[in-house]
């Protein structure tokens, strides 16, 4: 899942701290313009060709009777049978009860952790990592753990009860209530990286008026607190409701054994379990859905940018911690909970289930499941395409979103606008929607045909499902750089390009190795747009791992998504290592060279100087 992000939120995840606020200026200072034209032409083409061309031919793939390889009329039976599809196992209805109840509690446990924060419980330390595990772990490793733990049949606390008691199951994850927790707590960590920044900078000011006016902390929170998060609160709810309608891994791995229909897995069905494949009545489910995000996405943009509820202000301002006194340890308590629920448990089942022969039996434990693996051929084919789509995917959209940050300060404002527009466009496309629309901008056009089957064409549906979470993370990192040192380089003599070179990439640097990171990791992880796109000789690890567990090899499947996991802590260790060595050097004293460190704006000495 992909979402929009405030400007304290860009800011915790670029790593820097949030600026003081900015002195009177006493000129305006506009970031030059020159050399751009090509450059901004060149991004403009490359947006095209990766999101604006995709949307228009997932518009004609639903107008289309073959597949995206062969000779096809113009048809409209994909909208004809619309409204079948749309009630088929009441599929739209499922999506809207998901959504709206995955919405629900993941913003209130969202906001119950932000808030938690905020405050001086035990352990409060820890929320900020269990969350970032959570968002680094993907949808579908979190449905396969808790499969394992709680299916009804050999779920691992099921057969633990049934040996104990001797009735059993106690619980079936693979329902309703199992989807919406599930879901909900992988909704949670996102939501929450939406929440953390203005909530932890709520001026303290407002709470101790109201203390000294007789109110106590729950009053203050219901009557001054609730209202100055109102906006952004809505804005997550919005969030959460195009996080709910994309959801996929989800209700595949656990709907589906319950006989639950949704818009994602119906799409799917359509494509997977027909010959030939029925694209047009998939295209047709796809605009629906499409249109629906976009019109959520719209309203939450224009929410986020008429946010006029301000309580961050330059004079006296502070973000106290609340004293909790005697419920300190409830909430480390409630802290603790969130931590077995949304990282222990299904770690934990996931690991135990890797080393069972097989599902619900705890006799011979063995590493058995790790040697079928190593005897797989195709587990090496599936991890070298992993670390290559990973890898390029993340590092090409992070070069999209530096290049993005950079020009827009520098081109006209409705250029800016409409750069901004398309790079937002990527949340309202769930993956399988990109998938197909990706599949049918490419293998329409004779010259591109040949990406289709590659590993090259994932790697395009995959760069541009993360698109929107590195421009944003870049633009947090490009809005902490001064102005005064771009036109001190300019007066120097140095150009645009040089500039960019050796000034603004070294200072933001840390940030972008970050984004780099969470976007390979979050590609490594997908799981909708390679179903579609990928074959034998291009299945990825997600593919594989979903392969196994669907033909009731889970034992494999768990083994081989824990050595991903394994594989992706040590990546972002080395990453953090790295990182921590970059931030060290940039942070040296650089002696009279004036040069400006990383996490601080530089100042000009005589005078101020505000950025257009």
């Amino acid at each position: 899942m992909t979402t929009l992000i405030t400007d304290d939120t860009r800011r915790e995840l670029a790593g820097t701290p949030t600026p003081p606020p900015p002195a009177a200026s006493t000129r305006r200072f506009r970031r030059p313009r020159t050399g751009t034209p090509l450059l901004a032409a060149v991004l403009g083409v490359v947006l095209f060709l990766g999101i604006l061309w995709p949307l228009v031919m997932l518009l004609v793939s639903a107008f289309r009777s073959g597949t995206p390889l062969e000779a096809a009329t113009w048809t409209l039976s994909g909208f004809a049978a619309l409204g079948e599809n749309l009630t088929r196992g009441d599929a739209l209805l499922n999506s809207i009860v998901l959504a709206v109840a995955t919405t629900i509690l993941g913003v209130g446990l969202a906001l119950g952790l932000a808030l938690l924060e905020r405050t001086n419980a035990r352990g409060r330390f820890l929320i900020r990592p269990l969350v970032l595990i959570s968002v680094s772990t993907s949808a579908m490793f979190y449905a396969m753990g808790y499969s394992q733990l709680a299916n009804g049949y050999t779920g691992l606390l099921n057969v633990w009860i049934r040996d104990l008691t001797g009735h059993g199951p106690v619980i079936d994850i693979e329902s309703w209530y199992g989807l919406i927790l599930v879901d909900s707590l992988h909704a949670s960590a996102f939501v929450y990286l939406f929440l953390v920044g203005p909530v932890s900078k709520l001026n303290a000011t407002y709470e101790e008026a109201a203390a000294m006016s007789g109110a106590g902390q729950w009053r203050t929170l219901r009557t001054i607190t609730a209202p100055l998060l109102t906006p952004i609160l809505l804005s997550a709810t919005l969030v959460g409701l195009v996080s709910g309608l994309q959801s996929f891994d989800g209700p595949l791995i656990l709907g589906g054994p319950a006989d639950l229909s949704f818009l994602g897995t119906r799409m799917w069905s359509l494509i997977n379990d027909h010959n030939p494949p029925l694209y047009a009545q998939a295209g047709a489910i796809a605009v629906v859905v499409l249109v629906a995000l976009l019109a959520l996405t719209a309203v939450q943009s224009r929410i986020l940018r008429h946010r006029t509820f301000v309580s961050v202000t330059g004079k006296n301002f502070q973000g106290a911690r609340w004293d909790l006194r005697g419920a300190r340890g409830v909430g480390g308590i409630a802290i603790g909970v969130y931590a077995v629920f949304a990282v222990a448990l299904p770690f934990l089942a996931l690991i135990l289930t890797s080393f069972q022969p097989f599902p619900g039996v705890w006799q011979g434990l063995s590493l058995r499941n790790y040697e079928l693996l190593g005897e797989n051929p195709n587990v090496g084919p599936a991890v070298t395409n992993t670390v290559i789509i990973s890898a390029v995917g993340g590092a090409i959209a992070t070069v999209l979103a530096v290049t993005i940050a950079t020009l827009v300060p520098r081109i006209s404002r409705w250029a800016a606008g409409g750069f901004r527009a398309v790079t937002i466009i990527p949340l309202a496309m769930p993956g399988i929607v990109a998938a197909i629309a990706v599949s049918w901008a490419y293998a329409a056009v004779p010259g591109l045909r040949a990406l289709y089957g590659t590993i090259w064409l994932m790697i395009i549906a995959v760069t541009v499902a993360v698109l929107p979470v590195t421009v944003q993370i870049a633009a947090g990192a490009t809005a902490q750089l001064g102005g005064d040192l771009e036109e001190a380089a300019r007066m120097s003599g140095a150009g645009p390009l040089r500039t960019l070179v050796t000034i603004n990439l070294p200072l933001i640097l840390p940030s972008l190795i970050g984004s780099w990171l969470i976007s390979a990791v979050l590609i490594s992880g997908n799981l909708d747009a390679p179903l579609i796109l990928s074959d034998q000789d291009t299945q990825t690890l997600s593919t594989l791992t979903y392969q196994m567990f669907s033909n009731q090899n889970q034992g494999q499947a768990a083994a081989l998504l824990t050595l991903l996991i394994v594989g992706l802590l040590i990546a972002g260790l080395i990453v953090g290592v790295l990182h921590r060595i970059t931030v060290r050097r940039l942070r040296r004293p650089a002696g009279d060279t004036g040069a400006a460190s990383p996490s601080t704006p530089a100042s000009p000495p005589a005078e101020s100087v505000g950025i257009e």
